[in-house]
């Protein structure tokens, strides 16, 4: 049946549709549902894999409730357990509409956040690995490895990792005002991203929207020191030649910070709709870190692959050479030694942002307050 017509039938009453559609907002965090009624009420017994907030799983049902038409039950009686015992309860009150637009927009998030005035007095958790999330990565690792066991399809993938690469090279150089383009290279391979002259208005621009966010959160002191060292560090690489590296070295860069990425949405479901979606970001993460890990691997140690690295293509030398040659002044293998190092280090940064989330949040929030 149709989430429209799933929620004509809960907006009546019926209890399998109301199950069915409170199951598909829960699933990201592998809560299951059991939905009774009691007079005007509607009952919902949730078994959590793990502690979740319950500030959280109160948004994740607003967002749903609120795209009902209507509701045939006044309100929503929440009890949510984990291995028999008992975590939380809560009351949703579905005669205030307002209430559950606010739920849905996460504001009571904000709401609940600790003072930054007393510090010492709050201690944000950390996330440890459940046994689903071991789960996930174990599968995610397993279909990774499928895929690269097969050179077929690890060449149907590599498109996917030549438009990353090339797009970190073009946001890099859009970044420091130079307007660039990424495209397959359809005559020796790969990708390539030309850019032009700078543009003075594109830096402009950067500079123009600094300013807008310093006279926004004016009233917060840790934004406008945050907003002043970004500036500073920002104008020290757009007028030297750090930022010509960074163009170099953001391809393979983008890359890795993709596979972060989908690592740890992986670990943390964050966006997912569906548990499915998790081992599939792990696939293709890890699929990412071992294929710049082979990589590696045969520049460093297979002297016919590294030789044609160093032919270039169509003239153009590789980016890794051209990091040792024209910035680092070294040798290729100290270059791809140190990229190693970061590709070993990806799986890593993707399980500390998992685990360090809530503080991260926390500062995130902070961050974005209008005052502080």
């Amino acid at each position: 049946m149709a989430p429209s017509a799933l929620r004509s039938a809960a907006a009546s009453g019926d209890l399998r549709a109301i199950q069915a559609l409170l199951e598909a907002a829960l699933a990201p965090k592998g809560i299951g549902v059991t939905v009774g009624q009691q007079r005007e009420s509607l009952l919902l017994r949730l078994q959590c894999p793990t502690a979740v907030p319950a500030a959280i799983v109160l948004t994740l049902l607003a967002r749903e409730l609120i795209q009902w038409p209507s509701y045939a039950h006044s309100s929503l009686l929440i009890t949510a357990c984990h291995n028999s015992n008992d975590l939380w309860e809560a009351v949703l009150d579905l005669t205030r509409p307002h209430e559950l637009l606010r739920l849905a927009k996460g504001e009571h998030l904000r709401q609940q956040l600790p003072t930054p005035r007393r510090r010492e007095e709050f201690g944000i958790p950390v996330q440890p690995l459940s046994t689903q999330d071991w789960q996930v990565i174990a599968a995610g690792l397993g279909l990774s490895l499928l895929l690269l066991a097969s050179a077929q399809v690890t060449f149907l993938l590599s498109p996917l990792i030549t438009l990353v690469h090339e797009l970190g090279h073009a946001v890099t150089a859009w970044l420091f005002g130079y307007p660039a383009v990424p495209a397959f290279d359809f005559r020796y391979g790969g990708g390539v991203t030309l850019h032009g002259d700078r543009a003075g208005g594109l830096v402009l621009l950067i500079y123009t929207g600094l300013l807008a966010l310093a006279y926004f959160y004016r009233q917060n002191r840790l934004t406008l020191i945050c907003l002043g060292v970004l500036t500073l560090l920002y104008s020290l690489v757009a007028f030297s030649p750090v930022h010509e590296m960074l163009f170099v070295a953001m391809g393979h860069g983008f890359e890795l910070i993709f596979a972060v990425i989908f690592l740890y949405r992986a670990l943390s479901g964050w966006g997912c709709r569906y548990p499915i979606e998790r081992p599939l970001y792990g696939m293709v993460g890890f699929f990412i870190v071992f294929f710049n890990m082979r990589f590696a691997w045969q520049l460093q140690f297979d002297p016919v692959f590294r030789e044609m690295y160093l032919m270039g293509k169509g003239g153009i030398d590789h980016d890794l050479v051209r990091l040792a040659r024209d910035f680092f002044h070294t040798d290729l293998a100290t270059v791809v030694g140190l990229y190693g190092f970061f590709v070993i280090l990806t799986p890593a940064i993707a399980f500390l942002l998992y685990r360090y989330r809530q503080r991260m949040l926390y500062l995130l929030i902070r961050l974005f307050f209008a005052e502080g």
